[in-house]
């Protein structure tokens, strides 16, 4: 049974190695600088507006969004409030794809209430709150507190955590379903004709995974990301520079072309 190779295969990856799979994400590859000269409030604020803001890009996140955010700010003083972040973010936003409700999207959050009390927050504060952060995130934004832009999001919020050195937050058990992610669930034989059933699948997995590795969702969605479009050669290469050529070789052979 394909799921039970798949917890069979992922539970022999080391907690260091899924640490290092987190760190390897481009959130935390071009952002981590802002956290020491934002402080953490500003920090997370920036970090939730890139997270609500991350769809409909102009290609990979790693290569057109999170770098060219980076290189936006890093010229820039740390600013001052969410409306002047608000005013430097927009400089980004105006030339994206669907620009016009990613600046509206954009105000909604950075003028909220939810924004303003994030930009005071310590990281023990946001990481008590976090379920509380996730619902109000989603009455800010209309949205429900499963869909993607959400609980990608939140994901961004629990890597500024994870940054800040802080992992006891309750990280709610949803995978921000993109393109990547479903591609990766179809390769495994496994139904995904509709979002629901993906989420479903690799919850289940990560409840199990769980039962012997004290990770997260951040870390399975931060791998199935990764590797999620790779060719299978490609793969067997990614995990052979994590030192775990033999996982990548077996995870290679389960999936179709």
């Amino acid at each position: 049974m394909v799921y039970l190779r798949v917890i069979s295969l992922l539970a022999q990856i080391p907690l260091e190695v899924w640490n290092k799979i987190v760190m390897d994400e481009p959130e935390w590859q071009y952002m981590r600088g802002f956290l020491e000269k934002y402080g953490f409030g500003r920090f997370s604020v920036l970090m939730v507006s890139a997270g609500l803001n991350d769809y409909q890009l102009k290609g990979r996140a790693e290569k057109v969004y999170w770098p060219r955010i980076k290189e936006l700010l890093e010229g820039k003083k740390a600013p001052n409030s969410p409306e002047e972040m608000e005013s430097m973010l927009a400089e980004f936003y105006r030339d994206e794809r669907l620009a016009e409700q990613k600046l509206k999207r954009l105000n909604r959050f950075l003028s909220s209430s939810l924004a303003k009390s994030l930009w005071k927050a310590s990281p023990n504060e946001a990481a008590r709150d976090f379920l509380q952060i996730w619902l109000k995130l989603s009455e800010v934004m209309q949205q429900k507190p499963s869909d993607k832009t959400i609980a990608f999001a939140m994901k961004t919020l629990g890597l500024a955590l994870l940054m800040a050195g802080r992992s006891d937050f309750p990280i709610e058990t949803t995978i921000p379903v993109d393109s990547r992610i479903r591609s990766f669930t179809q390769r495994l034989s496994i139904s995904a004709e509709n979002d629901e059933t993906v989420k479903a699948f690799w919850k289940d997995v990560l409840e199990r995974l769980r039962e012997n590795l004290p990770i997260s969702m951040i870390h399975l969605d931060s791998l199935v990301w990764q590797i999620g479009t790779l060719s299978k050669a490609e793969i067997v290469n990614y995990f052979s520079q994590l030192g775990l050529r033999n996982i990548g070789e077996r995870l290679a052979e389960m999936l179709r072309e």
